[in-house]
């Protein structure tokens, strides 16, 4: 696949994270989120059976950007990137698997909770860098981040409710997009699909809007 991470992020502003169950489940909110218009989906690595699902997955949803997350070593990107992952995410910035990245020609988002952890981020090539945990970091810590360094794309996690009210606090803020995993996944399928078009509808006036 040769979507664009980036450009995806920046016209959607919402990447749905959330750990996969089974496949039918899994399937399901899949589903939901593409009926709804989402083109990236970060399934998080926290059960032996996930990179199963992953794979079925992918073949299930050929066209969607599927990312794997909470990769801590190479061997799992290695795994993921067979089994289809177009983008690893870590809690952190690991040398490892920014190699295996490279390796493979995947996207890279680590975890950041700092300036110097953004900075050393990007001097290792991450076009986007995850701002983890969101809840503590505040709204307040983007903006004053963008002024050291204004060129930098930050995907903000935890601490984003799945409202237009929270996501556009944070997009207001200077955020390139925002992950929403437990406050999203909690709704039902029917729920999910209309709340993530209310979002993508928020999001692209926004940027009609300039």
């Amino acid at each position: 696949m040769t979507l664009d991470l980036t450009g995806v992020l920046a016209a959607d502003r919402v990447l749905p994270l959330f750990t996969p169950g089974d496949m039918d489940q899994a399937g399901a909110r899949l589903a939901a989120l593409t009926r709804a218009g989402i083109q990236a989906v970060e399934l998080t690595h926290r059960s032996p059976g996930t990179l199963a699902t992953f794979g079925a997955l992918r073949d299930r949803f050929p066209t969607l950007l599927l990312g794997a997350g909470t990769i801590l070593d190479a061997q799992d990107v290695h795994a993921f990137v067979q089994a289809g992952a177009d983008f690893i995410v870590s809690p952190c910035w690991v040398p490892a698997v920014a190699a295996a990245c490279r390796h493979h020609g995947a996207a890279y988002l680590p975890g950041a909770g700092t300036v110097r952890e953004v900075f050393e981020a990007q001097q290792g090539g991450a076009a986007v860098v995850k701002l983890f945990p969101g809840e503590v970091l505040g709204p307040a810590f983007v903006r004053a981040l963008l002024g050291p360094l204004p060129r930098s794309q930050v995907l903000v996690t935890g601490g984003v409710d799945a409202t237009v009210a929270s996501v556009g606090t944070w997009l207001a803020a200077g955020a390139l997009a925002v992950g929403l995993g437990r406050a999203l996944f909690r709704l039902d399928d029917g729920a999910l699909e209309a709340r993530v078009s209310e979002l993508l509808d928020f999001t692209r006036q926004e940027a009609a809007r300039g």
